[in-house]
């Protein structure tokens, strides 16, 4: 033994961070951690995605990533499941960046995660989201799809919002609980999935489609899209079409090579990322305009 003891170790559990961390708190530390990773200053580890019996039943993830000059690094594990509808039992490992030492573990069960990604969504709005909206539509009916549709509003005060889902009483119930926190917005369904698409001003993809669901030709000059269900290799919104007719940008272009929209288009041959327009962290540094 050396003499030196590890610090303690602190746990801190979900319903703790849920009573304290509100999406709208990462939006300044997330902007920042864009920006800094898009002046290459981000190290992200391999995503292992472990899968279930079947993909579509359910994957964990295990994700690292570090930014230069901080005294932390992190360590997340996320797994979700088809048979509860949401995830369980995820965590966040915080590190020493000097010592490896592990200070906390956030038992977040992937709250941490749902918030953050959200604030995400709020920054590309605020970066490349038209500055007056007047319609906003949702695409699925999830955990993500009532985070972004919040934090579209925080930055874009839309007046009308449209759901659309495979599952019309899940978008039934997503437009009941919005309705809560968005009283002044008009909250309806929709059946179609093209009539929705086309009404929209900006349009929020939040699935778990494996498949395009958003088709190019149903756009038009000036819509935004913001697009977030497809995280891994296997998911797919937006079509070649689509990526092909935006100006696209995107978190990390190195990640979206390998993954979700990017991914596919860049696999059929029907798009390359040097055609992307760059990375939303540049956008809100001021280096891209």
């Amino acid at each position: 033994m050396n003499g030196s003891s590890s610090p303690k170790l602190r746990v801190v559990n979900a319903d703790d961070l849920r009573s304290t961390v509100r999406f709208e708190d990462l939006i300044e530390p997330v902007s920042r951690a864009l920006q800094e990773s898009s002046a290459g200053r981000a190290h992200n580890g391999l995503i292992v995605l472990f899968p279930a019996e079947r993909p579509d039943l359910g994957d964990v993830y295990v994700k690292t990533g570090v930014l230069q000059g901080h005294s932390v690094y992190i360590v997340k594990m996320s797994p979700w499941f088809a048979s509860s509808g949401s995830p369980q039992g995820g965590f966040i490992a915080v590190c020493d960046s000097v010592t490896g030492h592990t200070l906390a573990i956030l038992n977040d069960e992937h709250y941490l995660s749902d918030v953050r990604t959200a604030a995400a969504g709020a920054l590309a709005a605020r970066a490349l989201a038209p500055e007056h909206v007047t319609t906003a539509t949702g695409l699925g009916a999830g955990v993500q799809a009532y985070w972004q549709s919040l934090a579209l509003h925080r930055e874009r005060a839309f007046g009308r919002l449209i759901i659309w889902a495979r599952s019309q009483p899940k978008a039934v119930a997503l437009a009941r609980r919005l309705a809560e926190h968005l009283p002044d917005v008009e909250i309806t369904t929709e059946y179609a999935i093209e009539t929705a698409v086309r009404a929209a001003g900006v349009l929020v993809t939040a699935t778990l489609s494996r498949d395009p669901i958003v088709r190019g030709e149903w756009l038009r000059p000036g819509q935004h899209i913001t697009a977030v269900g497809a995280d891994d290799p296997s998911k797919c919104e937006l079509d070649a079409v689509a990526l092909v007719r935006a100006r696209v940008f995107v978190d990390s272009l190195d990640t979206n090579a390998t993954n979700g929209d990017l991914h596919r288009a860049i696999q059929c041959g029907s798009y390359d990322v040097a055609q992307a327009a760059g990375e939303i962290g540049d956008v809100l540094a001021g280096r891209i305009r």
